[in-house]
């Protein structure tokens, strides 16, 4: 009886003290909006293209009606320098920052982003963020896409290793770049890395600039048989829409991620901590899904079927600093 009596104290308190918790968090958001509304505006700049940004921009608007969203889409190129630039001018016209994870790493080391843990940010591991900072909002999984009538799935290549056959010389392409040179490091440390990308330069490859959307489209096309850096977005809707073209995930599976900020001394503090909010809840997370891009919310992972049960290693945001390094060997290795 005691000890029934103790559980059920101690299962009571828990519970309370959940509630409290829920009921703290929930005064916190109400306060927030209160003064979002005060605000009326958020200011995002961004290089996400314009179909994805504005869905997820409709669905924050379809919560938050009384806060206008404005948008100033940037080319990845210009990101960096506008918004370096602005604040050097003492110009804070931003609110929310909106890139590639390096980029933001980047900025933040300038001291040009504003320190705010969101609520959300438990669902998010470690090497989808920077606390406080920038968290992952979208991936890029990159895959090995072949098409499917020139090779059939149980014979296509199923390790890095299998790149290294006889068997796929001259029938693969692909843009070896410094990204993917990083991202080879990382999974197999410098000097295998090295040795694979010597043997895989023995390989005939066709190198190809082209962005991974277009090289998919190649693959289908039967220009090549493989492409051993694709991008799993692309890929996955040529397949669905009935082209003959199919995935693999090597393993580890290297992410490139894209992420949001709250820049430095934003003119909407508290709209910019809503709509960042909103876009790393469950519900922004979701929103995220229906543009055909894949999320790192920890309790989304088991939704993504096609990523669930992959060995995610991101691409370390330090790449910035060596990526003249990776450049340099990449030319002397592939010829680029």
């Amino acid at each position: 009886m005691k000890i029934a009596r103790s559980i059920g104290i101690f299962s009571l308190t828990l519970l309370l003290l959940g509630w409290h918790h829920a009921w703290g968090q929930a005064e916190q958001t109400a306060k927030l909006i209160e003064a979002a509304k005060k605000e009326g505006e958020v200011v995002i700049y961004g290089t996400m293209s314009l179909e994805a940004v504005n869905l997820l921009n409709a669905r924050f608007r379809e919560k938050y009606p009384f806060i206008d969203v404005k948008l100033n889409r940037l080319g990845s190129g210009k990101f960096a320098p506008r918004v370096i630039a602005e604040v050097r001018a003492n110009k804070h016209l931003a609110d929310i920052l909106q890139t590639n994870s390096l980029t933001l790493h980047y900025i933040k080391k300038e001291g040009f982003l504003t320190n705010y843990l969101s609520p959300e940010d438990r669902f998010y591991s470690k090497q989808f963020k920077d606390q406080g900072y920038w968290t992952t909002t979208n991936m890029n999984v990159h895959v090995l896409a072949h098409n499917t009538k020139l090779i059939a799935r149980d014979k296509a290549p199923k390790t890095y290793d299998d790149l290294l056959s006889p068997a796929w010389k001259g029938k693969m392409l692909s843009d070896t770049s410094e990204q993917w040179g990083a991202l080879m490091f990382q999974i197999m440390g410098k000097e295998k890395a090295i040795r694979h990308m010597r043997e895989l330069a023995k390989q005939n490859l066709s190198l190809r600039r082209e962005s991974s959307a277009m090289r998919a489209q190649l693959i289908a096309a039967g220009e090549s048989s493989i492409d051993f850096d694709s991008t799993l977005g692309p890929v996955d809707d040529l397949k669905k829409r009935g082209a003959p073209i199919d995935w693999i995930a090597l393993s580890p599976v290297p992410v490139v991620t894209s992420a949001h900020a709250i820049a430095l001394r934003p003119p909407h503090p508290n709209a910019a901590r809503l709509y960042l909010d909103f876009l790393l809840s469950r519900e922004g997370q979701k929103a995220v899904l229906d543009t055909r891009r894949q999320v790192a919310r920890s309790d989304l992972l088991n939704e993504q079927e096609a990523i669930k049960n992959l060995d995610l290693v991101p691409l370390d945001p330090n790449f910035g600093a060596n990526a003249e390094y990776y450049a340099r060997l990449i030319k002397e290795i592939f010829g680029q």
